[in-house]
């Protein structure tokens, strides 16, 4: 009967401990998942502040090209700071894409390939450890219904 009690036990613990691998993957991947959402949206912000800085400067140029007076742009002051803006919008446009592809390459080079057969392999000695388990209890539930 003890030895019964162990088997459960011992079936008990690697149950639990199989959850919490899994449970720890599953974590894992949310995190990444939180992160990539993270970054696609700043990248979202990032784009969306780079087409009102290009509409601020259409609306700063198109004034001087209708009236034909490009020469003036070059003392135009704020049109410098704005460019710059731009340009840095870029970069983090730029830097926020490559963080974005290398999290999600992360994730893929972590990814563990399943090996089918071993995966059929666990599945079957599980379902054969399972079935001897029931049996195991059968015979348990005959023992005691015997001493009543």
């Amino acid at each position: 009967m003890t030895d019964f009690f162990d088997k459960v036990k011992k079936t008990i613990e690697q149950s639990l401990d199989r959850a919490k691998v899994n449970a720890q993957g599953l974590k894992d991947t949310a995190e990444e998942m939180g992160k990539v959402a993270r970054l696609k949206f700043d990248l979202h912000q990032l784009n969306s502040s780079k087409r009102k800085k290009l509409q601020l400067l259409g609306e700063t140029v198109y004034p001087f090209f209708t009236e034909n007076k490009v020469d003036k742009l070059k003392t135009h002051e704020s049109l410098p700071v704005l460019i710059d803006e731009l340009k840095d919008l870029n970069n983090q446009i730029e830097l926020t894409q490559k963080n974005i592809d290398e999290v999600q390459q992360q994730s893929k080079d972590e990814a563990k390939p399943v090996n089918q057969e071993d995966l059929r392999n666990q599945i079957n000695e599980l379902e054969s450890e399972i079935e001897s388990r029931i049996e195991e209890l059968k015979i348990v539930k005959e023992s005691l219904n015997k001493k009543k």
